[in-house]
């Protein structure tokens, strides 16, 4: 597997999933014309990472904003993961808090507490 980098634009997040270190990062802001064309790659890069390894595997969310169209994708790819750490793979989740922007924490949570996964708040 390859390392998946998409630069931010001002509709798409930045992405950096890192194969060598088990390091999968999003930043900036989604609100994409098209979901599907800008998720699905990266929907079938988790999966992929999913289905053949067996080591720690760590998720950054700094992130500003989200509509409900890439929510839909961001919980398919916490789905995945949620599937990788019931195999027994060590996941930890990360989500950089901005202070002030506690609709956005609000969306973050529901989103992933309907899979029950353990996540990190980090400050700043």
């Amino acid at each position: 597997m390859k390392e998946l980098i998409l630069a931010p634009t001002k509709t798409t997040f930045g992405i950096n999933f890192d194969f060598l270190n088990g390091v999968l990062s999003f930043s900036g802001t989604s609100y994409p014309d098209n979901a599907i064309e800008f998720f699905q790659p990266l929907t079938d890069w988790v999966k992929e990472y999913t289905q053949t390894q067996d080591r720690p595997l760590i998720v950054n969310f700094n992130v500003n904003y989200f509509n409900t169209s890439s929510s839909k994708y961001l919980f398919k790819i916490l789905e995945i993961i949620d599937d990788y750490k019931k195999k027994g793979n060590e996941v930890e989740i990360y989500w950089h808090y901005i202070e002030g922007e506690e609709d956005l924490l609000d969306a973050w949570k529901e989103l992933v507490d309907e899979l029950d996964l353990e996540y990190e708040i980090v400050m700043g």
